[in-house]
């Protein structure tokens, strides 16, 4: 029989969960849980960074190839790397430093659009076949937020706009540090300082352009009443999490 923790509820398979842990091979042990738009790659890059120097030979080159498939002499991750009763020894270990980053729930979700459907093909196409439309459809962010808010089975279809309140576990894992995007700076020090006694880290930030960024502003700025609603019913529970974690870390500070 295969190995089926509860944990495993809130993925849509053992994959997709094993595909989001991510170990180091040496150094001090750690658990990140990634988060899609949440600055993934930037932590991916900066625990890269830090383990390629900690190790003291400069064998690995970073780019953003090797940050979606990381070097398995580095970072462990995905079924090819890891396997469940690892992973949750790792979960279940003190000593194993647990942590991840999230982020406002309207920020994320209209960053995925912006990336995942407004530029993206694959994640579109998903979409646009569970509606049962053309894959070149059109569609709007008021449009897309109202799909979120009510089709359960739209908000499962891509891990980019996916709860990330599912996506890290916040109910099952017991974390050591969830830190928020918004100070993302303050965030990556600590997780450097805890895991590489590092006096003063460096970000190896991977974000998009400021244009980038501007025009997922202006999309937020531009959302209606009924957008705002439409979010907070697809992701309410985001929402609870998010204030919680900002809560939690107003009180460490």
């Amino acid at each position: 029989m295969d190995y089926q923790p509860r944990i495993l509820d809130n993925y849509l398979h053992t994959k997709h969960f094993l595909q989001l842990v991510n170990v180091p091979v040496f150094g001090k042990p750690f658990l990140y849980m990634k988060n899609h738009k949440a600055a993934c790659t930037t932590v991916l890059a900066t625990l890269m960074d830090n383990l390629i120097k900690l190790r003291g030979d400069g064998a690995e080159t970073i780019d953003m190839a090797s940050v979606h498939t990381p070097p398995k002499s580095l970072l462990l991750t995905g079924p090819r790397g890891l396997n469940m009763p690892r992973v949750m020894e790792d979960l279940a270990d003190r000593r194993v430093f647990k942590f991840t980053i999230v982020r406002e729930p309207v920020a994320r979700t209209v960053s995925a659009f912006s990336d995942k459907i407004i530029k993206g093909e694959k994640q579109k196409a998903k979409l646009m076949r569970h509606l049962k439309r053309p894959v070149d459809s059109d569609i709007s962010l008021s449009e897309f937020l109202d799909i979120m808010a009510n089709d359960e089975g739209a908000r499962e279809v891509d891990r980019h706009w996916r709860s990330q309140r599912k996506e890290v576990s916040y109910e099952f894992i017991d974390y050591d540090f969830v830190g928020d995007m918004a100070d993302l700076n303050g965030a990556m020090s600590h997780v450097v300082k805890t895991l590489f006694d590092v006096d003063t880290p460096e970000l190896q930030d991977t974000r998009k352009s400021l244009g980038h960024r501007s025009a997922s502003a202006d999309m937020i700025a531009a959302m209606t009443a009924a957008d705002r609603r439409n979010i907070e019913i697809a992701f309410g529970e985001d929402f609870e999490m998010y204030e919680d974690v900002r809560q939690r870390l107003a009180l460490a500070a």
